[in-house]
């Protein structure tokens, strides 16, 4: 069980309804669609983990979402890198 400051997270829970989850799945549909959406939900999800390894001292290997940060974090990038995003 992983303990933050706020939350308590159970290993391997996967809250698919969560925030990133959503926000994930969002901007994958945007890619095509809608570039600069993309571009702002990629971004939004590197904010709110940045945000939260700031507040509650979140750590790479720990989860959000069922999730590790790190592989939050690669899934953002390359979503931007990939998809010719970055400013």
């Amino acid at each position: 069980m992983i303990i933050t400051k706020n939350t308590i997270m159970k290993p391997n829970k996967i809250d698919r309804n969560g925030l990133l989850h959503t926000t994930y799945n969002q901007a994958r549909e945007c890619v095509t669609t809608n570039p600069e959406r993309a571009r702002d939900l990629f971004d939004f999800i590197i904010y709110q983990i940045a945000n939260r390894r700031y507040e509650d001292d979140i750590q790479v290997d720990e989860e959000l979402e069922g999730v590790r940060v790190g592989v939050w974090l690669e899934r953002a990038w390359y979503g931007l890198e990939n998809n010719n995003l970055l400013l």
